[in-house]
Formats: structure tokens, C-alpha cells, sequence
């Protein structure tokens, strides 16, 4: 029953800080929407800032148990990135911009934490990058720009809304995305130069 409590409590919370940021959310409103009293919900969690914490934990813990799939050695290392980009933006839509705005302004240590994750899955696609350069599988590039790039892109179109705007959803744009950048990172017949 605890544990389930628990889990309702971070889904619900989750759902209201995406839709209405962290400042725009009261305990009191959670506890409506879960159909329980405040004094319930702080049996659990020590208050709002306790429980945004355990929404980005969550959502840490989910990317991380991804990404650990994608250490075996002998996987081609252009099938992981593709993979690992596939759930790097389905978890990059599990947080709004609202709620990350407002983790910035209000949780500067909670945002800390999760940038500093988001880095060290940056660094990893980085480094899966250039084992596919050294094999041949992408082109020769400057590989921190192109993460960099990547990582830049990503945010500014989950941040976007003026693709919904034109009839397509998020989910759909991160898609097309991916495949451009890979197919345009990929090594051809004729291979491009970029300048270092």
C-alpha cells in the first residue's frame, strides 16, 4: 500500500508539474487530484521540493537503467547511438520545459543534479560518436561540435511549439530529427570534409 501511495503520488505530481511547472503546483491541489488529505501525501514525502526531487530521480533512474543496455562492448556502436538517442528523447519529453524552467529558477540544486546527469549521458554519446568514426561508420568530424549541436537541437525542438502549430506533435519532429542527423552523420562513397 506504501509503495503504491508512493508511485501515485510521484505519477500525479509529474503530471501537474509538466502541465503547470513546479510553482504553478500546491500540495493541496495534488492532494485533490489524488482524492487524499495533505497530511497523507507529507507521510510520504517531506513536501513539494521533496517530491520534485523524486520525479527527476525517477526519470534519472529510468534513462540510467536505459543507458546501462547499451555498455555491452561488442555492440555496433552506430545501432546504440541510434537506440540510445530514440530513449534519450523519450526522456527528454518525460520533463516539460515549463517544469525545467521552473526546477532552474526554484530547485537550482535539483537542476544541477539533472544537468550534470544530461552531461554524462552527452559525454557517452560523444564517446559512442567517436567509436564509430574510428570504425568508419560516420564521418570524419568534429565530434564535441556535433554533440553539441545535437544536444542543442534537442532542446530547442522539445522546447518548441510551433510544430504543433503545423499539425505535428513532438514525439513526430524528435523522430524525422533523429533520422536526418543520422543519415547525415553516416559514412558515404564520398566522404565530406568537414573543417576541424
Amino acid at each position: 500500500m506504501e509503495r503504491n501511495n508512493r508511485r501515485r503520488i510521484l505519477q500525479v505530481a509529474h503530471n501537474l508539474f509538466n502541465a503547470r511547472g513546479y510553482r504553478g503546483v500546491t500540495i493541496k491541489e495534488l492532494a485533490d487530484q489524488l482524492g487524499m488529505s495533505k497530511k497523507t501525501i507529507y507521510q510520504y514525502y517531506s513536501g513539494k521540493e521533496d517530491i520534485a526531487a523524486a520525479v527527476v530521480e525517477d526519470c534519472i533512474k529510468r534513462l540510467d537503467k536505459v543507458a546501462k543496455i547499451f555498455d555491452e562492448p561488442d555492440l555496433d556502436p552506430q545501432f546504440v547511438i541510434k537506440e540510445m538517442l530514440m530513449h534519450i528523447k523519450e526522456e527528454s519529453l518525460r520533463l516539460s520545459p515549463l517544469f525545467i524552467m521552473d526546477m532552474e529558477k526554484y530547485l537550482p540544486e535539483l537542476a544541477k543534479k539533472y544537468n550534470e546527469f544530461r552531461n554524462e549521458k552527452k559525454q557517452r554519446v560523444s564517446e559512442l560518436l567517436k567509436e564509430a568514426q574510428r570504425l568508419d561508420l560516420i564521418q570524419d568530424m568534429p565530434i564535441p561540435l556535433v554533440t553539441e549541436i545535437l544536444a542543442v537541437c534537442l532542446k530547442a525542438l522539445v522546447r518548441s511549439d510551433s510544430f504543433s502549430q503545423l499539425g505535428f506533435s513532438t514525439p513526430y519532429v524528435l523522430d524525422v530529427f533523429l533520422d536526418i542527423f543520422g543519415k547525415g552523420i553516416e559514412a558515404s562513397s564520398v566522404e565530406k570534409n568537414f573543417p576541424k
